[in-house]
């Protein structure tokens, strides 16, 4: 550019009879707008085949964002460096020119070339096609990890760069920061701790079911970052949970549930003790002849009669696996009755369907009590209904 320069120069101080100063000057100008057009068509060569060959690579309209945003960045960043590269010299004549230039030009060139190693880490996790569910979260914050390094390094650069010194002795410097540093990043590095331990211990995935009572969380995991778990709540509202929450804290998730042969029915039905009797021969024909019992059924009480339909009937039903457990129990009485529980699988694991089947079964659980001569305990206020 030097050489260029020269010529430039010459040619203006003969051609026009002006001040050295002003030829130098003339000079300048016109080798700067021969280096920004050059910048220019670098930066449309870069972006047009950056763009043809690397969109090509996705399909989703996301990816091809990213994408866009990586290349429109790798574009600007060959445009700052041949500024970088060829401005300062074509002003070499003048250092008041030449050292503030460069060093604006050297900023400017940090900063692009940040902002494209982090469109870059973006584009390598978006274009992890064989990545499984289970890693989205590690991947995730290891972009983001890999980002603050980037700024972090950035930074430094500039500020070696602002004060003239190499950026070694800059970051000697900042050993009287650590403590600092550790308070503004303390968040980053909890949850960077804690993504990995999840992550290696499977706890979480986006699109998990998580129940955390502690901060009102309940429902599906919709993004998992650096510092912050999203949920969205079943009532259509949203709770951030700090990452670091995850290890620290009590939660429940229901992606076993949702993944296992069946999903769990465990409810009782509680019956009023002063209802149960012993089974007499016209209770037991009347049951018979509706089908309640069999003529083989020998139960003692009323309430067992209604327990041996119980269970012939969750076995009958289609709906109920029975490669799970199937049982009626009864559990520890109490003050308010009797707790007769229906403990079962149901063979689908969506939820609408569950509660359908779930209350069907109980539909006709209190449709069939007062045929056995059963009654459910309640209780209205200060009066107790039998």
């Amino acid at each position: 550019m030097d050489v260029v320069w020269n010529r430039v120069f010459r040619w203006v101080d003969a051609m026009v009879e002006v001040d050295p100063v002003w030829a130098k000057i003339s000079a300048s100008l016109a080798c700067s707008l021969a280096v920004c057009g050059m910048a220019f068509v670098l930066f449309g060569a870069v972006s047009f085949f950056g763009r043809k060959f690397l969109l090509k690579t996705v399909s989703s309209q996301d990816k091809a964002k990213t994408v866009s945003s990586f290349v429109s960045r790798m574009s600007w960043l060959v445009f700052a460096w041949a500024l970088y590269a060829y401005l300062p010299d074509v002003f070499g004549w003048t250092a008041a020119v030449a050292r503030p230039l460069s060093r604006f030009l050297n900023i400017i060139v940090v900063v692009v070339c940040a902002l494209m190693l982090s469109a870059a880490v973006s584009y390598m996790r978006m274009a992890g096609k064989s990545r499984t569910q289970s890693q989205v979260f590690e991947s995730k914050t290891l972009s983001q990890v890999l980002k603050i390094l980037i700024w972090f390094t950035a930074a430094i650069v500039i500020v070696s760069v602002l004060m003239g010194k190499s950026p070694a002795f800059v970051l000697s410097g900042l050993g009287a920061l650590t403590a600092v540093l550790m308070l503004i990043f303390r968040d980053s590095l909890l949850g960077l701790v804690a993504g990995v331990q999840v992550s290696q211990n499977d706890m979480v995935r986006i699109g998990d079911w998580i129940t955390m009572p502690k901060y009102n969380a309940d429902g599906n995991v919709i993004d998992i970052a650096l510092t912050t778990v999203k949920v969205r709540n079943f009532d259509n509202t949203v709770t951030m949970i700090p990452s670091s929450a995850l290890i620290s804290d009590a939660f429940v998730n229901w992606r076993y549930m949702s993944t296992s042969k069946g999903r769990r029915i465990k409810r009782p039905v509680w019956i009023s003790v002063t209802s149960i009797r012993e089974l007499t021969p016209e209770l037991r024909e009347s049951l018979v002849s509706q089908g309640l019992l069999k003529a083989e059924d020998n139960p003692v009480s009323n309430l067992a009669a209604f327990e041996t339909w119980l269970e012939r009937m969750l076995a009958a039903d289609e709906d109920i696996s029975c490669e799970l457990t199937c049982m009626v129990r009864q559990t520890e009485a109490g003050d308010t009755g009797i707790p007769v529980e229906v403990y079962a699988f149901t063979k689908t694991r969506d939820w609408v369907e569950y509660e359908k089947i779930q209350t069907g079964i109980f539909d006709r659980i209190f449709v069939a009590l007062p045929k056995f001569g059963l009654q459910v305990y309640q209780r209205t206020g200060d009066k107790i209904l039998v």
